[in-house]
């Protein structure tokens, strides 16, 4: 009776130590509360660690009732407000957080939050990796094609860090091989409110345009035209440079001015939507202008896996080689994978 006396005060007392390392929790819509440790919320799902998952534990926003963070997050709004600072919550108030700092206290509802991360993240809670790739072929005229997509994407408090590639490989009998490849680099910063600066590179080469390879440089602000939990729209203009090189031509240098807007419905069910434009007329080619444009469906699938379609198009109403087409776009589908 002594050892068993002695054996569940000693489970007991670790039991209340694990508790107490256990600082945040989480109530939900269904009544359920749980207790772990915060990791981030983005795009409208939280993830929260718990010691009985081996993995990070997801839950839709729209299904959090109410949050308690025993230490300091910090916190962005649809309006682009910041706040660092710990949360409370009275069960009376449903959906509605109070964030306790040094400065002042104030109420805000989970509606009005669109990012939280805390100041203990790591380097590998701030990541998302993404790959997927696709394959057809058609046996009537021997066409096969295969494409594939990878993106990396790094948030931190105030600044976003992302780079991508896209490679479409076609062949078929009797024609010669086409290929499309291209990447980018890009790198937001949060300036004031929903204003953000941002630098970047694009790179693009096509067989079907002649395109040896076009490096485009570029820099400007911009601004959240609406952000909330499951969207945002945004818009920007600045300057660029783009070098180009065609097949058998010397490389051109162009200055251009950029105009861009960009659309993301992440929490459409477990679908995702996202569409981008970007406009560069040129100034020193005068009334030339080149114009790209990127629609992607995503949908989810268990394990982390995915399903997705996309539609790039490049328009050049003035190509710097006599004989290219204006015109050049590729339509994608295929199986990914995603890490976050």
């Amino acid at each position: 009776m002594k050892i068993k006396s002695i054996l569940l005060s000693v489970l007991s007392l670790f039991i209340a130590i694990n508790l107490f390392a256990q600082k945040d929790t989480v109530y939900s819509s269904t009544g359920d509360i749980i207790v772990g440790e915060i990791k981030s919320m983005s795009r409208n799902v939280l993830s929260f660690d718990t010691d009985y998952a081996d993995s990070e534990f997801k839950i839709e926003w729209a299904n959090v009732k109410g949050l308690v963070s025993k230490s300091k997050v910090i916190i962005h709004t649809n309006s682009g407000e910041r706040y660092t600072g710990n949360l409370n919550y009275n069960t009376d108030n449903n959906r509605i957080v109070f964030i306790v700092n040094s400065l002042a206290d104030r109420s805000i509802a989970l509606d009005e939050i669109v990012h939280i991360s805390t100041l203990s993240n790591g380097f590998w809670s701030s990541i998302v990796i993404s790959l997927d790739a696709g394959y057809s072929y058609t046996k009537a005229n021997s066409l096969s094609q295969f494409s594939m997509t990878g993106n990396v994407n790094y948030t931190a408090d105030k600044w976003r860090l992302g780079g991508g590639f896209n490679n479409v490989a076609t062949n078929q009998d009797d024609v010669d091989p086409t290929t499309r490849n291209e990447a980018n680099l890009n790198f937001n910063r949060d300036i004031l409110g929903n204003t953000f600066a941002f630098v970047g590179m694009d790179f693009l080469e096509s067989s079907e345009q002649s395109l040896d390879l076009r490096t485009t440089s570029k820099l400007g602000v911009g601004y959240y035209l609406v952000r909330t939990n499951s969207m945002f729209l945004q818009g920007g203009v600045g300057l660029a440079n783009a070098n180009e090189k065609y097949i058998g031509q010397d490389p051109e240098n162009s200055f251009e001015g950029l105009g861009q807007i960009e659309f993301d419905a992440f929490d459409i069910g477990d679908l995702s939507f996202r569409a981008k434009v970007s406009a560069y007329p040129s100034f020193t080619n005068k009334g030339r202008i080149r114009v790209n444009s990127d629609v992607s469906f995503k949908y989810d699938l268990p394990f982390d896996f995915y399903i997705k379609a996309s539609f790039i198009h490049n328009y050049d109403n003035k190509p710097l080689v006599d004989g290219v087409d204006m015109v050049d776009f590729v339509f994608q589908t295929g199986i990914g994978w995603e890490w976050d």
